[in-house]
């Protein structure tokens, strides 16, 4: 939604009214010679007419060229009225359509009062009919902002399965390696409702230089990649974040540098970046043409993601990523991409010694490469901190390190307009997992016979309209995962596919509908199970101690039914 500038109406029935009064007077001189009064007050009129264009074109309703274009149709008026031809003056809202011509002899005092009143009438019944902003007011910059926005609102059933291992089993894991420690519900089905608000705001303060910031409804501290927020809080009110905040230059089309809070800028799919991901940092892309139809892309950029005071050691992500997109025949588009990243620094570290004390404690950087509770999901390999020493409860860090490659793929049919059919496949694996740095970082043989569960992939087919802005309009998908423990950081992971993490398989179903204008309807089926790596998993009913084997095996089924409507504007 643009803002539109109130005044901008004013200036489409000002314009022509300046026309008319400029036209008119050199009719004045050439059917009558004024008297000395006469000519001081067309001289005035004539002043005010001027002031009025230029006004115009200070406010920015209307432009130079305008104006000037106004002032040579007034003199051309003007000249074929003092030839004795009559001359049409311009329609209502534009300058072609001719009309009847009012020849003006003389403006009396009381002619150009009526004429102002009249104007001045006018403009105040327009603007309390239709709710105009005093242009005034208005400052010269707020005419490049434009606001658009989304609200949805969803009711979310959790499913859960009967034979699913039991959450203290997983609370009582105190030893490397470790999985999911933090999971309070595995087999109690859930019902609940939850909302997502965002509304961004746009500013361009020239060709080449825009801004962004966008406010939204979800946790400041929690999951990075979920913008909902759960109704049923007491009565209090959601709390609202900035969600962007960037600037960009893009001194060419498609050549752009970005800064600040900004949404990811690599292609893929909510398989590694889910919809509602922010990333705060640097990013440039750049595309070149290539061939008719074809052109290349490049995108690289660093993001930081955790910063510490008291260590140079701070968690970032740098990454880079090389694309093709082509249009080919008469209806097919395909693009791939392909990039790799590293998550500097978020590898856990284990304590050698006990947290420091003293004038130290607080001080000395101690455990800063924690994997923070707040944050982390599920799935991920984890080991224990601690010093050897420490009875502590445990603090978990990531046992990989995260140095992921992906390529991902797009390709779109448009033989059967309105509709099209996109298929896409997305696979990634990460590169970083070594069991001999593991062994080393974890400070204890129990890793070295971790399994290396890397890789990830995703397919998805969907058919329908392009967009859903129009009533009637709609698209259906289908889509199946495959996500291993330590193909991607759990933390950054979709929060519908198992609710959040990694470490499972499943399937997804579901589609849209368009029942007003940018108004749609959706139902959407997921259903995933954790993966086995063949390693048994083992425990007696009631004794959460008793457990054997491995508990990335534990069995964990969940399905998820979402039902959702959402209103962009």
């Amino acid at each position: 939604m643009s803002f539109e500038n109130p005044m901008t109406r004013i200036s489409f029935r000002l314009a022509p009214l300046a026309l008319a009064l400029l036209a008119a007077l050199p009719q004045a001189h050439a059917d009558t010679a004024p008297t000395t009064s006469e000519a001081a007050a067309l001289g005035e009129l004539k002043a005010t007419t001027l002031a009025l264009i230029d006004a115009l074109v200070e406010q920015g309703l209307l432009t130079r060229a305008k104006a000037d274009e106004l002032l040579r149709r007034a003199k051309a008026a003007g000249d074929a009225v003092a030839a004795g031809s009559p001359a049409p003056l311009p329609a209502e809202t534009g300058w072609g359509a001719p009309r009847s011509v009012v020849r003006v002899p003389y403006l009396s005092d009381s002619t150009r009062a009526r004429i102002k009143d009249e104007v001045r009438n006018e403009v105040l019944i327009a603007a309390r009919e239709e709710g105009w902003t005093d242009g005034r007011r208005l400052p010269g910059w707020l005419r490049s902002v434009s606001i658009d926005g989304d609200i949805r609102v969803r009711a979310q059933d959790e499913m859960f399965a009967n034979d699913n291992v039991a959450p203290e089993i997983f609370h009582a894991q105190t030893d490397s390696p470790a999985w999911a420690p933090d999971l309070t519900n595995t087999r109690n089905d859930r019902q609940r409702a939850t909302l997502r608000a965002r509304v961004g705001f746009h500013a361009k303060a020239s060709d080449s230089f825009s801004g962004t910031v966008r406010l939204a409804t979800g946790s400041t501290t929690g999951s990075p990649t979920s913008e909902s927020v759960t109704a049923g809080n007491d009565g209090n009110r959601f709390s609202i974040g900035v969600d962007r905040a960037s600037v960009r230059w893009e001194p060419l089309q498609g050549n752009r540098l970005d800064a600040g809070r900004m949404g990811v800028p690599f292609d893929g799919s909510d398989l590694t970046w889910p919809d509602d991901m922010g990333l705060d940092g640097l990013a440039g892309h750049g595309e070149l043409d290539m061939a008719s139809g074809l052109y290349g892309f490049a995108t690289a950029g660093g993001f930081a993601l955790s910063e510490f005071a008291n260590s140079q050691k701070d968690k970032a992500l740098v990454g880079g990523q090389l694309g093709l997109d082509w249009a080919f025949g008469d209806a097919w588009q395909l693009r791939v991409a392909a990039g790799a990243y590293n998550f500097r620094n978020v590898q856990g570290v284990r304590e050698n010694e006990l947290p420091p004390t003293g004038a130290l404690a607080g001080v000395a950087p101690y455990q800063n490469s924690a994997y923070p509770a707040a944050i982390r999901q599920k799935g991920n390999t984890l080991i224990n901190l601690n010093a050897p020493t420490s009875t502590a409860a445990p603090v978990w860090g990531l046992a990989s390190r995260f140095k992921p490659v992906d390529l991902s793929l797009s390709l779109t049919a448009r033989h059967y307009n309105p509709y099209e059919v996109n298929f896409s496949f997305h696979v990634v694996k990460n590169t970083g997992f070594d069991n001999d740095d593991i062994q080393r970082r974890a400070g204890t043989t129990a890793v070295a016979d971790l399994k290396d569960k890397t890789l990830g992939y995703q397919a998805r087919l969907q058919f329908g309209h392009a967009k859903l802005i129009e009533p009637g309009q709609w698209q259906v998908f289908a889509a199946f995962r495959h996500l291993e423990r330590d193909a991607w950081i759990d933390a950054y992971t979709d929060t519908t596919w198992h609710l959040g993490g990694t470490n499972y398989k499943g399937f997804s179903v579901g589609g849209q509908y368009a029942f007003d204008n940018k108004a749609t309807l959706g139902l959407r089926f997921t259903s995933t199970r954790n993966l086995d790596d063949n390693v048994r998993f083992l425990s007696i009913p009631g004794d959460p101690s008793s457990i054997s084997g491995n508990l990335s095996s534990a069995p964990l089924k969940i399905d998820v039914l979402q039902l959702e409507t959402n209103l962009k504007f």
